[in-house]
């Protein structure tokens, strides 16, 4: 019988010890290897079922009626994790065109989680933007039909005039009355400018109720959505294309936004597209939309800031708001 002693214990001692800490190993071992092939699982089925490259869609879909003037970098990069609670974190930059160049003004950040009620997005801005000049003011009462005013800085054209001839710019403008797209790019016709976005009335006030604020004879509604050159995608999102606001595509950017609304309405849950996507009554518009056809009441343009003063004549337009300034790049 082997004699117990203190360096026979300190030997069992460390036995033990080597043996428990690589059992502990082991296990932490099979774990991260469990890990490891669960995630790898997760992010192949992810990329089967292209989910990302659809919540990435619809979400630039949502920024082209939602936000004036506030583009994608198309073509370019947009990242993308996973985590192991299976949120979809993605992320790409956005620009603002003023003139024919694109100025990089932040990037839209989403986080779809399981639940749609706790996914975001978020558009995160590389500079605040203060006060913004994307306001418009309807032309009439939706209800009564009474003409409105409007409550845009008069100095607008003071300060066009004032700017050197070698600058571009960007202006946010309403109109007296509502317009057919085609008209209203018809009035703009003689100018050399760009028409970026135009805010259209999707029965506002007069179908359902959404929010607004009013001064003196005028309303503006506080959530809106714009007319705008289409976006398509292809197969399982792996391609997209995007139409300009002309004449020439009008009758497609029509029936290709009208499709996208119904796409959204069948495919979607309410929660997706209103919690998530932030296009609250999008039923409701799209069903005025669809029986009343597209009226808009203003635009947004960028191009010369001579050519931008002229507009000044046009008996149309009314509350005109400049936005930002570059220099020339106009061909």
């Amino acid at each position: 019988m082997t004699d117990w002693n203190k360096d026979h214990e300190k030997k069992i001692m460390t036995k033990y010890r080597f043996t428990l800490t690589l059992r502990v190993l082991r296990v932490l071992a099979a774990c991260l290897l469990l890990f490891w092939v669960y995630m790898m699982a997760v992010n192949i089925l992810s990329d089967a079922a292209h989910s990302e490259k659809k919540h990435a869609f619809y979400s630039k879909l949502a920024l082209d009626w939602k936000y004036p003037n506030l583009h994608d970098d198309f073509g370019g990069f947009t990242k993308k994790e996973m985590t192991p609670f299976l949120t979809q974190k993605i992320s790409y930059p956005i620009t603002r065109k003023v003139g024919r160049d694109y100025q990089a003004v932040g990037e839209v950040q989403l986080e779809k989680r399981l639940f749609n009620t706790y996914s975001t997005l978020n558009i995160q801005r590389f500079e605040p933007n203060n006060e913004s000049i994307y306001r418009f003011s309807l032309p009439e009462n939706p209800n009564s039909g009474r003409k409105l005013s409007d409550n845009g800085k008069q100095n607008v054209w003071s300060s066009l005039s004032k700017i050197h001839e070698g600058t571009v710019a960007e202006l946010a403008f309403s109109t007296k009355s509502f317009m057919k797209p085609e008209e209203l790019l018809e009035v703009l016709k003689p100018y050399d400018l760009e028409v970026l976005w135009m805010p259209l009335y999707t029965g506002e006030l007069k179908e359902f109720q959404t929010g607004f604020g009013s001064g003196g004879d005028s309303i503006e509604l506080t959530s809106i959505y714009g007319f705008t050159g289409a976006r398509e995608a292809g197969d399982n999102y792996m391609s997209e294309s995007k139409l300009a606001l002309t004449q020439e595509f009008m009758d497609e950017n029509k029936a290709i936004m009208l499709k996208q609304m119904e796409t959204l309405l069948k495919n979607e849950s309410q929660s997706y597209y209103e919690n998530f996507l932030g296009l609250d009554h999008l039923e409701e518009r799209y069903n005025y939309l669809k029986e009343n056809g597209f009226s808009v009441y203003g635009a947004v343009v960028t191009g010369p800031v001579k050519e931008l003063l002229k507009l000044k004549q046009e008996e149309q337009i009314r509350g005109a708001r400049l936005g930002e300034l570059d220099y020339w790049n106009w061909e």
